[in-house]
């Protein structure tokens, strides 16, 4: 039903206008009488809604308690008691070193604090990070990357130092550990960031040219430029430290060729302490050898 206009169409006069203006319909009737009725049972019925809600969250909280509780109870069954542990990626440490150093031994379950677990194996200064995975129901699988020994320094006695100048706890009579002698040869490079830098350069050999650094057998660190002396034949390289990535490679490039050109016994130096050049350096050999000085 369309409702009365306060407008009147504008071909009627003003009269006309007050008498559609009091044809319009009041809006200030009486209250039904189940109005209130009504919003009685409403109340009624929020309430009660309200009150099962309370019920269902105490129910759901106390569900949650119970759950809890029984995972509790369930995690020292003996069902998920370690009785396996497995260790990946060590080549010093033994399995039963790194189950001690984890504290996966007796009775412990496999629900016990991973990361707790690998900070305690990462304590040890062979280890440079560890990971601890659980598989249900009693099995740890333990993944461990050691720190790796780059050389043999006396200081006075003979340690292993990692490629940070670290002493590792090897024993360096050990056959495993054939490593280069690393040696500082002044007073002014003898402090520990001496050996640190001699260390450095020496890992770098190891990861970038493995070739060069099965030979290495002495490395040294002197007041301005250090040396890598290769083989038994006594080649040596020199060089300012640190060396880097490209200067290595343009060595084994050099050695590769000098290799190829010049009789073994011939080859004395590879000389890298000039910026973008690579000096190669014989001795002279006899004639019938095919050598000549340089």
């Amino acid at each position: 039903m369309t409702a009365w206009q306060d407008v009147a169409p504008p071909r009627l006069g003003e009269e006309r206008r007050r008498w559609f203006r009091r044809r319009r319909p009041r809006r200030d009737l009486p209250a039904h009488p189940l109005d209130s009725r009504r919003l009685t049972a409403r109340r009624l019925t929020a309430r009660r809604l309200a009150g099962r809600g309370l019920l269902v969250a105490v129910v759901a909280v106390l569900g949650a308690g119970a759950v809890r509780g029984g995972i509790a109870v369930g995690k020292r069954l003996p069902v998920f008691r370690v009785d396996q542990v497995e260790v990946e990626g060590t080549g010093y440490l033994t399995r039963d070193q790194v189950r001690a150093l984890a504290g996966a031994s007796g009775a412990v379950s496999v629900w016990a604090d991973r990361d707790r677990m690998a900070a305690r194996i990462e304590e040890h200064p062979l280890v440079e990070s560890a990971r601890v995975v659980r598989t249900l129901p009693s099995t740890l699988a333990i993944t461990v990357e050691e720190a790796v020994p780059v050389g043999l320094v006396a200081s006075p006695v003979v340690v292993a130092v990692d490629g940070d100048g670290d002493v590792l706890p090897l024993d360096p009579a050990d056959p495993i550990l054939d490593l280069p002698l690393l040696r500082v040869l002044t007073s002014l490079a003898s402090a520990s960031w001496g050996m640190r830098l001699l260390a450095h350069d020496v890992a770098r050999v190891a990861r970038e040219a493995p070739e060069v650094f099965a030979v290495l057998s002495e490395a040294r660190l002197g007041d301005r430029e250090a040396s890598l002396l290769l083989g038994d034949t006594g080649l040596k390289v020199r060089y300012r430290p640190p060396i880097s990535p490209r200067r290595l490679r343009e060595a084994v490039i050099a050695i590769n060729d000098a290799y190829k050109r010049i009789p073994e016994r011939g080859l004395r130096e590879v000389d890298l302490r000039f910026a973008d050049q690579v000096v190669v350096r014989t001795v002279a050999l006899p004639a019938g050898e095919g050598g000549a000085g340089g």
